[in-house]
């Protein structure tokens, strides 16, 4: 990696340039007209570019209902806890080989189960050892075939890592939180790669063991927690991969509340979004806005408790909604039982349940079909109206026209049978007329 050195010219853009001493990026050839004019007016012919990128923040998305609404559910607190208590990132601890690594790798394992989420350790060897990436799986559920990857490197340089690449990590696992809940029409894979340092190990591993897959896309984070002063965050991709890099970029915009976004694209390979580039699959990765400017960078001091606001969580905070917010928006995740998208569960949903109610999924009831069984039925209503009532703070409920004919009638129809059955012990009967009384005056 080396340290970028920025010049700002008088038209306002903020060029970066790479110089000799690191990963060869190869974003623009020496013999441009760009380089040309920058030799000539901003830096001595001397000096030896291997890499130019243009750093701009891409303009901003209008901000979708759902992108919102899951970006306000990361919860800062709980990221705290994982980079704090989980990965083993306190002064002494060593995530690099040995105990701290293979205990941080348990609990990671152990958080993403807990989310109900299935968990794979998937084994690679590196100089002749055996080491695991950790891979789980959110299954879509209309188009499981496309896979959306977010990732990170869990390992370290011999030291806490709480930075590079705790931070990260804890991305990874704060967002699987979040979404994991949720409908997701297409594959979600929360993977933490092991032996990052060592030449990007894991990141390689996965992308050839799943190289009969659809993936659509890899967003990586890698040392996003230290603010050196720009509060913002660099991405970094191929030309190739520029959706995805302007994407990331414009959802902070959207989503950050005032991080700032820089588009870097070029050959730059010093981090896992290289091995799915290289694989022909879009790609970015997330870096903080100059990250060698982190003094305790690959040093036994990149510890969280090294000094009070070592790792920003005012940065953090608007990162993970960010990126959230990105991944929702593309991924296309919502409530279960939202049949109309606009990130709650309502009365409208409630008529499009009913009309559902009884039938086999189709495209347009997939979005109550809870349990994955394929047709509608008993269990999916106790779903959705557990989904009504947390949504909207109510119980969805017949009228009382409606209510009092299911109940008299010797057959109320599929539509109302687990509706009307308020006290859900399975019949209908004077038991459920108390229940639904007290939900209909709204006690």
């Amino acid at each position: 990696m080396t340290r970028p050195l920025a010049f700002r010219p008088r038209f306002g853009l903020d060029w970066c340039l790479l110089f000799d001493g690191g990963e060869r990026a190869g974003g623009v050839s020496q013999d441009t007209a760009i380089v040309r004019l920058l030799r000539r007016f901003f830096i001595p012919t001397s000096a030896p570019i291997v890499a130019l990128t243009l750093a701009l923040a891409a303009s901003p998305a209008a901000a979708t209902p759902y992108g919102t609404f899951f970006g306000q559910r990361v919860d800062i607190g709980i990221y705290q806890n994982y980079l704090e208590n989980l990965l083993y990132t306190h002064l002494g601890h060593n995530r690099g080989f040995g105990a701290h690594h293979d205990l941080a790798r348990a609990n990671i394992v152990a958080t993403l189960q807990s989310f109900g989420l299935p968990v794979v350790l998937e084994p690679f060897v590196y100089n002749t050892v055996t080491y695991y990436n950790v891979v789980a799986t959110q299954a879509g559920t209309d188009v499981p075939g496309q896979v959306y990857v977010v990732g990170a490197h869990f390992d370290t340089v011999n030291n806490p890592g709480a930075d590079d690449n705790g931070t990260g990590t804890a991305l990874v696992m704060e967002i699987a939180r979040v979404l994991s809940q949720h409908r997701s029409p297409r594959t979600i894979r929360y993977v933490l790669f092991d032996r990052e340092e060592q030449g990007r190990r894991g990141s390689i591993a996965y992308v050839g063991a799943h190289s009969g897959e659809t993936t659509v896309m890899a967003v990586t984070a890698d040392m996003v927690g230290h603010d050196s002063g720009a509060f913002g965050m660099d991405i970094y991709g191929r030309t190739t991969s520029s959706s995805v890099v302007n994407g990331v970029a414009s959802a902070m915009g959207t989503y950050g509340g005032g991080l700032n976004a820089f588009v870097n694209l070029g050959n730059y390979s010093f981090s896992d979004h290289w091995s799915f580039e290289s694989a022909g699959i879009p790609a970015c990765v997330i870096i903080e806005r100059c990250y060698t400017c982190n003094t305790y960078y690959h040093t036994a001091n990149d510890a969280v408790d090294v000094y009070p606001g070592y790792i920003s969580y005012a940065l953090l905070a608007p990162l993970l909604r960010s990126v959230t917010g990105y991944l929702v928006d593309q991924i296309g995740v919502s409530l279960w039982g939202d049949s109309d998208l606009d990130a709650d569960v309502d009365g409208v949903d409630f008529t499009a349940f009913r009309g559902c109610y009884g039938g086999p999924v189709t495209p347009a009831c997939r979005t109550f079909d809870r349990d994955s069984d394929g047709d509608i039925d008993c269990a999916d209503w106790v779903a959705f109206r557990a989904a009504h009532l947390a949504s909207s703070g109510s119980l969805p409920l017949l009228s009382p026209s409606e209510f009092a004919a299911a109940l008299l009638a010797a057959d109320p129809g599929a539509a109302n049978r687990c509706v009307a059955d308020m006290n859900g012990d399975g019949r209908l009967d004077g038991g459920d007329i108390g229940p639904y009384v007290a939900a209909e005056s709204g006690l």
